[in-house]
């Protein structure tokens, strides 16, 4: 489809106008996200001491999280299993590229990601296999699927890493986190990669949902997910490892009422 390279634009458009009018803002408008992309590739990269993973990560990212993307809305046979996979590539990516750097910054960025990342599994994937178990790997499910979209919108918050899981990424704290020496060319095709993954998810929870309208259900259901970024308090991280030790019991919980199902 043709308007699937924009949907990432869309999507962090509506991130950020939902954060401003939560805040009484009036928020940017409808085509900032695509104006900042272009005037990021326009700035100067400024490439720390590193190794060729640094330089090598932001395109590795835009891949796989594009073709997560493209994935999720077409909906292909066993598209759960191929996401899921592609979501732990992108994780052990920016590990890499945050250590290659060797700064303080990044550094703790990514050893805050690892620690949320630990933490969620296997939360995040129980999440979707549950009903995978019950409704089959070839998404979307039937509606009656939606018993097990609450679990799985928390645990997406997580994934994504937004508040209150926003650990990793804590500005006031650890400047961007994993991204911190990030710029140029190169931070605009991460932040395209990352409202990539989030259109890929949104996509999974739509999926909840049945299977017609996938692509406006996936917008609703990101628009809940920017208001409840922007409501909740961000978590510490021993708060967040305790309420994702908790959701992980939870999932495991699913995973056998699930196979108990279809046994």
């Amino acid at each position: 489809m043709v308007y699937e390279p924009a949907v990432p634009f869309l999507f962090e458009w509506i991130y950020r106008k939902t954060n401003a009018l939560v805040q009484r803002r009036h928020g940017p408008p409808l085509l900032q996200p695509i104006y900042d992309f272009i005037k990021l590739f326009k700035k100067e990269v400024i490439v720390p001491k590193s190794d060729f993973l640094f330089l090598i990560a932001p395109p590795a990212l835009f891949v796989i999280n594009t073709a997560a993307l493209f994935i999720a809305l077409n909906t292909p046979e066993n598209a759960l299993l191929m996401l899921l996979v592609l979501f732990l590539v992108d994780i052990v990516v920016k590990t890499f590229m945050a250590y290659s750097v060797k700064s303080p910054f990044t550094m703790q960025g990514a050893s805050r990601l690892m620690s949320l990342k630990m933490a969620l599994d296997p939360a995040f994937p129980l999440a979707f296999l549950a009903p995978a178990f019950v409704f089959g790997f070839s998404i979307p499910w039937p509606t009656t699927a939606i018993i097990f979209f609450p679990l799985a919108l928390i645990v997406s918050l997580a994934e994504l890493e937004f508040p209150p899981f926003h650990i990793p990424t804590a500005e006031s704290e650890i400047a961007g986190g994993w991204k911190t020496e990030l710029s140029g060319i190169l931070l605009a095709i991460v932040n395209y990669s990352e409202y990539a993954k989030a259109v890929a998810i949104s996509a999974l929870l739509a999926s909840f949902f049945g299977p017609s309208l996938l692509l406006l259900k996936s917008v609703g259901i990101f628009i809940i997910i920017s208001l409840l970024s922007a409501v909740l308090p961000r978590f510490s991280v021993n708060k967040a490892i305790k309420y994702l030790t908790i959701l992980n019991i939870i999932a495991m919980l699913e995973v056998v009422i699930s196979l108990s199902l279809v046994s």
